[in-house]
Formats: structure tokens, C-alpha cells, sequence
């Protein structure tokens, strides 16, 4: 991207040198209703670095449940984030009314597999906690499948996900993802076992729920509802529950 950026630049006869700076927002990738998906710049480093600093964050997204150092996730974001947004496989979400950086998401670890076409693992998080609870997580998520369905010609794709998140695990539900096991990692240094849950959205699916979407004018309030005990979201791990309990 910022190769593409430096040949713009070059070409633009009208260019003002006074203006010879890195673009503080990337170019627009997807967008939706609440928000954009654009190409990450190095300007996003610092909100990258105070999202992954945050105890409440890793606690969600991070396997070993450990916030980053400042090397850490200054490393992380310019030998992972940068080069795979380059690529068109990480993307910088923005609130579409204010432009402001509010989260990161991705494709990444690209599989084929038999009986199942290509795959994509999908990451997210939204970094901005003012952000949370405002359906920005869900639209970014059905912008990332489509991107993915589209643009990389992908069959499935699948994600993992904490236990202890189940408003993302609503939140996924409602674009069409659904529970496809669980497996659970030790965590040493909190001496803890961490229960994470598997999902997965094939194309078939997703365009039929998207269809269901497209259908209805009304942007619901339900949108941004919290994880429900009575829903098939409940019903579904309480499933891994009764199977988990079998095998003891």
C-alpha cells in the first residue's frame, strides 16, 4: 500500500511538497452502514499499541490472556499488520460517520481442506471501548466474509473464540457462523484451563443470511442485544457442556 501510496505521489504533477507526509487513513477497502474497512498505515500503530496494552482486551482476544509490551505490539503491527494489510488480507475499521480508527480484523492462516474448499481463520477486535455495543463488530464481520467470499475465493470461514465472550459469540451468530466443537488450552502462567469455542460460516450459508438481512429496510435494535440464556447460541454450548460432561 505505501508503495502505491510513494508512486501516487510521484505521479501528481499539482503535488505540494508541504504535504509530504504518510496518509493518516488508508484506502477504502469495504464498506457498510456504521462502518469502513481501509488499508492499515503506520499513523495506526498507536491505537493498535493501546488496544493490545489493555488487561480487559487480552482478556478476550489473547490465548495466553497477557497484554502486549509496547515492543511487543510495536513489533507485532509492523511485521504482521502492515505487510498483511499491504497484501489485502488485514483490515483498519472505521466508524463511517467520524472516521475514527476504531478496530482491526483479518484473514489470516489459509487452508485447504478436503470436503471443505479454501478456509480462512478470521480475527477482530474492536480496540475503541466506547465502540463496544453499538453493532460496529457485527457489520465489520459480515464486511470481512464478504471480502472474503468475494475478493479471495474462500469456502469457509472459521474463527475461534473465548467462552467467556458470548457477546461475541451472539454477535457471530447473527451473521451466520455456528459452533462446530471446542477445545481447551492450558494457560501456565495463570494456572488456568482456557475453554474456546470453534465456528465456522460457509459461503452457502452466509448468502442466505445475507439475503434474510437485505431484506429488512429496519436496522434492528437487537443488533447490539447481550448474549441470550434462552437462544440457540445458549443452546449450543450448553450442547458442548452435556458432551464435554459424557466424556469425563
Amino acid at each position: 500500500m505505501l508503495r502505491r501510496w510513494w508512486r501516487r505521489k510521484s505521479d501528481d504533477d499539482n503535488y505540494d511538497s508541504d504535504m509530504d507526509e504518510i496518509p493518516d487513513e488508508g484506502e477504502l477497502v469495504r464498506e457498510g452502514d456504521l462502518v469502513e474497512l481501509r488499508e492499515h498505515v503506520p499513523a495506526n500503530r498507536l491505537a493498535f499499541q493501546r488496544w493490545y496494552a489493555d488487561p480487559e482486551i487480552a482478556s478476550l482476544l489473547r490465548h495466553d490472556l497477557e497484554p502486549l509490551t509496547e515492543i511487543q505490539s510495536r513489533g507485532y503491527f509492523d511485521a504482521f499488520i502492515l505487510p498483511l494489510s499491504a497484501r489485502g488480507l488485514c483490515y483498519a475499521i472505521h466508524e463511517r460517520a467520524s472516521g475514527r480508527l476504531i478496530g482491526t480484523t483479518a484473514l489470516t492462516d489459509f487452508t485447504r481442506r478436503r470436503g471443505s474448499g479454501r478456509s480462512a481463520l478470521f480475527r477482530i477486535v474492536i480496540g475503541e471501548k466506547d465502540a463496544w455495543g453499538h453493532g460496529y463488530g457485527t457489520e465489520a464481520t459480515r464486511l470481512v466474509a464478504e471480502e472474503g467470499f468475494e475478493e479471495h475465493d474462500l469456502d469457509e470461514v472459521r474463527l475461534e473464540v473465548f467462552r467467556h465472550n458470548p457477546r461475541a459469540i451472539a454477535a457471530y451468530r447473527r451473521v451466520g457462523f455456528h459452533i462446530t466443537g471446542e477445545h481447551v488450552e492450558w494457560v501456565n502462567r495463570r494456572k488456568i484451563e482456557l475453554q474456546v469455542i470453534e465456528m465456522a460460516l460457509d459461503r452457502d450459508d452466509f448468502e442466505t443470511t445475507d439475503d434474510e438481512d437485505d431484506s429488512d429496510d429496519d436496522v434492528s435494535e437487537d443488533d447490539d442485544r447481550d448474549f441470550d440464556e434462552t437462544s440457540d447460541d445458549a443452546d449450543d454450548v450448553e450442547d458442548l457442556d452435556n458432551k464435554a460432561e459424557s466424556r469425563r
